[in-house]
């Protein structure tokens, strides 16, 4: 919304008599007060939209004032008035947390250009908050999902190391939440509040790579214009995300197992050493141990990062989570566009049993697709089918036959041998395997009929039991 409600301070009567007339005339409703406390007691009274302010009053000048509404109401832009011999009270007044100064005498014109110049940051302003609190939500989102043992091992680790300082060194394969680990470990952790700064290790070359982490003076080579503050002081206080950070080169090595015994860096270009209060986190889809004895990573480096080790399962390998976060960014994407669909029981099966190369990063890609694709209309096995044609072209899962022999299964067999073992491995209890398949007891018992006739066991089931 445009400023529309003003309150103006001055101990002139003629300043504030002109501030009456000429703000209406913009479509600004104003209240006056000849010094800081009435203004105050005005603002109190009912908050306004745009504070001005006399600088030299008696009583409590416009600086003071300044202060007191800033703390008061952080969101209310407070513009000063002054004389010419006031100006360097008025740049002041700007480092302060004024919006801008209005120099005496001024007219109609300066003030419309004031309050235009005005909306439109306030606008932007508005609109930055709009994008924000979008970017919140969606990070929100993305959290770290699962009961399955393996996970609960990994977030147990993360609950104890987020309390230390320690160095931790994040593995798993792409897409199974290595920065999801990173976030949640800086976000529970005392440096919370400050910045979480991530940097890509295998986007950059060596010297980029290099400049953003360290940062350079001016001069330090062509094209370095001006001094540059690197990702290492940016994140003063907080957290660094160094990802893939295998991927660095054998000198940069070099240069980060320094910065991890000495805390303290070097601009390129600059030989004064600088300290830095960083917390280091490292993600790899590498064995590191494995690339330190090919002699492709520094074996010391390793240990320096690997003091508290994160090992992220692969999601085939948990793969009771799968309903668990499939009805997480359903609900997600639901909301997101509006749209209401229907999870059916088959087509959450015929998920189940897919691979996932891709991970939890493909899952959630699959789940918005079929939040788009779908809108209202049930989730169903041929609703998946449709929209995941990997299940036709993926890898298939191959078991052994009583004689060895690899077969390739059919995804009917594969979802028939995942019911079983569901069962066998829950001790026969039907209700529970229900729960732990993510489908209804009737479901089930329909299921296990089919399989028995497929058999050419014509045995009917029960429609109750254990």
């Amino acid at each position: 919304m445009p400023i529309a409600t003003a309150v103006v301070a001055d101990d002139e009567i003629l300043n504030r008599e002109l501030m009456a007339e000429l703000l209406p005339r913009l479509g600004i409703a104003v209240r006056t007060a000849k010094d800081g406390v009435q203004a105050l007691k005005a603002l109190e009274a009912e908050p306004a939209d745009l504070l001005i302010t006399d600088i030299r009053m008696p009583g409590m000048g416009g600086l003071k004032l300044l202060l007191k509404a800033k703390e008061k109401w952080p969101e209310m832009p407070v513009v000063m008035m002054t004389a010419f011999a006031s100006v360097e009270s008025a740049v002041e007044s700007m480092r302060q947390g004024a919006y801008d100064y209005l120099m005496k005498p001024f007219g109609l014109e300066q003030v419309e250009a004031l309050l235009l110049r005005l909306n439109e940051r306030q606008q932007l302003v508005r609109e930055v908050k709009v994008l924000r609190d979008e970017v919140r939500d969606r990070h929100r989102a993305r959290i770290l999902l699962g009961t399955s043992p393996a996970m609960g091992a990994v977030m147990e680790t993360i609950a104890r190391a987020a309390k230390a300082n320690a160095t931790v060194l994040i593995n798993g394969e792409s897409g199974t939440g290595k920065e999801l680990v990173a976030r949640a470990l800086h976000e529970q952790s005392p440096r919370a509040a400050a910045p979480f700064i991530k940097v890509n290790c295998a986007a950059l070359t060596e010297t980029l790579l290099t400049s953003e982490l360290f940062g350079h003076e001016k001069g330090a080579f062509t094209g370095a214009d001006d001094q540059r503050i690197g990702r290492f002081e940016a994140a003063s206080g907080g957290t660094l995300l160094l990802d893939e950070i295998s991927e660095i080169s054998p000198d940069l090595q070099a240069k980060m197992l320094r910065v991890l015994e000495e805390r303290e860096i070097e601009r390129v270009g600059g030989n004064k050493p600088i300290p830095v209060d960083v917390r280091i986190l490292a993600t790899t889809n590498r064995d590191l141990l494995a690339e330190a004895k090919r002699g492709r990573f520094r074996e010391d480096l390793y240990y320096r990062l690997n003091v508290i080790p994160v090992a992220l399962p692969a999601l085939r390998e948990r793969a009771a989570d799968i309903p668990t976060i499939i009805r997480h960014y359903l609900s997600h994407f639901s909301k997101e566009m509006g749209v209401k669909p229907t999870l059916e029981a088959d087509g959450e099966a015929l998920l189940a049993t897919y691979r996932w190369p891709g991970n939890v990063r493909e899952l959630v890609n699959i789940v918005e697709r079929l939040t788009v694709l779908c809108g209202d209309a049930p989730i169903d096995a041929a609703a998946v089918r449709r929209c995941l044609p990997e299940l036709g072209r993926s890898e298939p899962t191959t078991l052994p036959n009583p004689d060895g022999v690899g077969t390739v299964l059919t995804l009917d067999d594969l979802e028939r041998r995942h019911i079983l073992a569901t069962l066998d491995r829950l001790a026969g209890n039907k209700q529970a395997a229900a729960d732990a398949l993510g489908i209804s007891k009737r479901t089930l018992w329909d299921k296990l009929a089919r399989y028995r006739v497929e058999a050419g066991d014509a045995t009917e089931a029960p429609v109750s039991g254990a």
